[in-house]
């Protein structure tokens, strides 16, 4: 961590050290001072001892009161530990999120994905047939999410929501195809980064 610095060649830094079970820190306030001409550090447990102890040794010493403090050093380190549970590390976890946060930022609603893949089939000059099946299938399915980003929709929330459908397993199975479809136009316009549906099929009946 970087010190933060004060008047006089005296400064205090706030830095962690290992705790006595080993698995998380503690926080230190550390205040630097010179003292015949030798450089020389004093620790203390709380920031109020620090800033006391400074001001004998500099009666101009001021806190920079407006710095931002340093407390979530222990948070870091506990979510490192859960990361390392799975094989990860924090950069793994803030890559994933900044590449959901851009996804979103860049997604589509459901509703607008449908009319976009509408309007492209039709400039595609696709069969009338074909352009009545998206039309009348994945309308249900953009009044469903309707507003929701398209990047934001999970597998598991398509699956419930085909599974709570009153129709038969084999319709049921066609409207995945076309959302399978839809997904796979999202991922080519950049609305997501990823198809949530993965192309499986709903075998089982509803319960």
């Amino acid at each position: 961590m970087r010190p933060q610095t004060f008047p006089r060649s005296l400064f205090a830094s706030l830095f962690e050290s290992p705790s006595s079970d080993g698995n998380y820190p503690h926080l230190e306030f550390v205040v630097r001072y010179r003292e015949a001409a030798k450089c020389r550090q004093k620790t203390f447990k709380t920031e109020e001892e620090a800033i006391e102890f400074a001001r004998t040794k500099n009666p101009n010493f001021r806190h920079d009161c407006t710095q931002e403090p340093q407390a979530s050093t222990p948070m870091v380190l506990e979510c490192t530990n859960r990361l390392n549970g799975h094989g990860k590390t924090i950069k793994d976890a803030t890559d994933f999120f900044i590449q959901h946060l851009t996804a979103n930022e860049t997604s589509c609603t459901a509703t607008k994905l449908v009319d976009e893949l509408i309007t492209a089939k039709q400039n595609e000059a696709a069969s009338p047939f074909d352009i009545d099946d998206l039309r009348s299938h994945l309308t249900i399915f953009g009044k469903k999410f309707g507003s929701q980003q398209v990047a934001t929709i999970t597998s598991a929330e398509i699956d419930d929501w085909l599974r709570s459908l009153n129709i038969s397993i084999v319709t049921r199975n066609h409207y995945r195809r076309l959302i399978v479809q839809a997904f796979n136009f999202a991922v080519q316009r950049g609305y997501t980064s990823s198809n949530p549906v993965f192309g499986r099929f709903v075998v089982s009946r509803p319960v």
